[in-house]
């Protein structure tokens, strides 16, 4: 799951208006028309992480889609890393009996 905070490089208690300057500040660091000199890949991984930032804002900007991604991603955090990743191998390695 992608923490869209991250991608804004934001904290989960940022207000609405540092979500916003933040997503400006990304838009405008990966904008096409900033990236002139740069080779083609660059140029295809700034177009990749510009439109995470605009998802990022998507979600952020709206407040039910940000509480569902808040809940969400509190959802994914694992309390006990040793317990799931036992039931991972138990999944795929079943005790032969």
């Amino acid at each position: 799951m992608i923490n869209h905070f991250r991608v804004l490089g934001v904290k989960s208690s940022a207000s609405d208006d540092d979500i916003k300057k933040a997503y400006k500040r990304l838009s405008n660091k990966y904008h096409p028309d900033k990236l002139l000199g740069l080779s083609e890949d660059e140029k295809e991984q700034a177009a990749h992480m510009l439109q995470r930032v605009k998802q990022a804002y998507e979600v952020l900007s709206d407040p039910k889609q940000k509480a569902a991604f808040i809940k969400d991603f509190n959802n994914v955090i694992v309390t006990d890393p040793t317990a799931a990743m036992q039931e991972l191998w138990d999944q795929f390695y079943p005790a032969a009996e």
